[in-house]
């Protein structure tokens, strides 16, 4: 199964464009894991109840940061997750 990390983001946030950075380079140094940028403001958009603020990121249903990781905090995740995600 691939993992997912979904990150839940609003189009006025300035914390938002950096998290739209992070995905950036996580798209390049994680091939293997789907990404997804949710806008909660979509009205399509499907926001679980348990995202109140952004931008939030979610990895396989859980929750793993409210506001930006940082780079150890990615590789925390990344160590505890189930292959093939771990490389």
């Amino acid at each position: 199964m691939t993992p997912i990390l979904k990150i839940f983001i609003t189009e006025n946030c300035t914390s938002c464009e950096e998290a739209r950075r992070i995905a950036t380079r996580l798209e390049q140094d994680y091939p293997t894991l789907a990404i997804e940028l949710i806008d909660v403001a979509d009205p399509h958009a499907c926001v679980p109840e348990t995202v109140f603020a952004t931008p939030t990121f979610m990895l396989n249903s859980r929750i793993v940061s409210l506001g930006n990781p940082s780079p150890e905090q990615i590789d925390q995740w990344v160590a505890e997750a189930e292959p093939p995600f771990a490389e």
